[in-house]
């Protein structure tokens, strides 16, 4: 675990022994200052610095010191996504982190001693979040910020689905892998209202079998995405190759082809791939996928149905890494059957500004995936949704927000955390 500890003038001393005990305990510890006990410090400046980095993601706890760590601690919780616990024994700490699940830890250098510091820095180590009910509470927490606790949003405003595959595939972020029926009973089951699949052929379930599946739990299918058909068959639409892009776009036609007899849209993420070779030749490649998004957007609207193009983070992809790539893209496809999707946990990456981007979608935005920073279920990370919906709100977005996550701790968890958590957010 990464830590990044700061304290006041008062606190220095308390500071110097957290760091050495942590340090044996094999911890990775972040001195953020100050450097002497001798100069007079606002402890709030201090107590933003760490806030700023644990919410970046950039460290995973904080330790915030000052004389009797009130004013820390009241400090560190004006920060959105900050979840600060002042502690003076083992049983406070303990509860910090299975019922707050804090992740700043406030100490009052005149309360506790060096000694007593280090039996709560133990339990605060070897605690664990419960989760369950305290996920919902832990969820209003933030819709206090910016006044938001008066600007709820209605259910009526978004439907939310999930994302499935039904087979095994190495990427990451869906649930129920290979487990169709079983997933979509779970999604029902916890008030979702659609299912997105993942499918790397149109042959990974029959239409009819689909059909039935959802006319049984009462759900909709709400898009197809398509990128397995490149990471496991490299069928991809920048490829520099003539022959493989014109298989990629078969492959994408037939996809195209299934989701429009469900009224839904293809997503093109990951079946973009990457452009490959020297910089001099991504040009080409550039102009190579246009034309193959150009044609499906053609077969799209002779099926009645569109296409939505997914900014992947820099870290997957260097092919529309962000939202204002992604218009740009939309502008050179020229078809107006071609949307964006928006994904959050790419967004956390990529965009200065989550909701200037979102804004500057507009009209272009077709539809959202929610994910938290560390792609697990929403509540899991330090987004602020609450934000994110209320900014959907505004400019009039009204489809589908599915949770593209990662299956942490289990398939069952993730989503009802997930649920959980956008229940709490929802005024029903």
């Amino acid at each position: 675990m990464k830590f990044i500890i700061a304290s006041d003038h008062i606190g220095y001393p308390l500071k110097q022994a957290v760091i050495e005990y942590l340090e044996t305990k094999g911890e990775t510890v972040f001195d953020a200052g100050p450097d002497t006990p001798n100069v007079s410090i606002d402890y709030p400046d201090y107590a933003h610095k760490i806030n700023r980095a644990v919410t970046s993601g950039e460290y995973d706890q904080g330790i915030l010191i000052c004389g009797t760590g009130l004013g820390m601690s009241i400090a560190a919780n004006k920060h959105p996504g900050i979840r600060a616990a002042l502690c003076h024994d083992v049983y406070t700490a303990h509860l910090a982190r299975a019922h707050n699940d804090a992740n700043v830890l406030c100490l009052g250098a005149w309360v506790v001693s060096p000694q007593r510091t280090e039996g709560i820095l133990d339990e605060w180590l070897k605690t664990t979040f419960e989760e369950g009910r305290h996920t919902t509470r832990l969820a209003k927490l933030d819709v206090s910020f910016n006044g938001q606790q008066q600007t709820l949003i209605s259910l009526e405003d978004f439907q939310f689905g999930v994302a499935l595959s039904p087979r095994e595939t190495s990427f990451g972020p869906l649930l129920f892998m290979g487990q169709l029926e079983r997933g979509m009973a779970a999604v029902a089951e916890a008030g979702f209202d659609a299912v997105e699949l993942s499918l790397r052929t149109s042959q990974d379930v029959t239409a009819s079998e689909l059909e039935a599946l959802l006319d049984q739990h009462g759900l909709g299918l709400s898009a197809v995405a398509t990128g397995q058909s490149c990471l496991h068959d490299f069928l991809c639409l920048a490829d520099p190759d003539s022959q493989v892009r014109e298989a990629a776009v078969e492959r994408l036609k037939s996809l195209i082809l299934f989701a429009s007899r469900f009224g839904t849209p293809a997503i093109i993420g990951g079946i973009r791939g990457s452009f490959s070779g020297s910089p001099e030749t991504y040009a080409q490649q550039m102009e190579g996928a246009i034309e193959a998004v150009q044609e499906c957007a053609g077969f799209a609207a002779e099926q009645n149905t569109s296409l939505l193009i997914e900014p992947i983070n820099r870290y997957e992809t260097n092919f529309i890494n962000n939202a204002q790539e992604g218009l740009r893209f939309l502008e050179e496809v020229g078809e107006p059957n071609v949307k964006l999707l928006l994904d959050t946990f790419h967004m956390n990456i990529e965009e200065q500004d989550m909701h200037a981007s979102l804004r500057e979608a507009g009209d272009c935005l077709g539809y959202i995936h929610f994910a938290d920073s560390n792609r697990e279920a929403l509540g899991r990370g330090h987004i602020d949704f609450t934000s994110i919906l209320q900014t959907l709100a505004s400019i009039g977005y009204k489809g589908i927000i599915t949770a593209e996550i990662l299956p942490i701790p289990d398939d069952l968890t993730a989503i009802q955390q997930t649920a959980d958590f956008v229940k709490s957010l929802i005024e029903r």
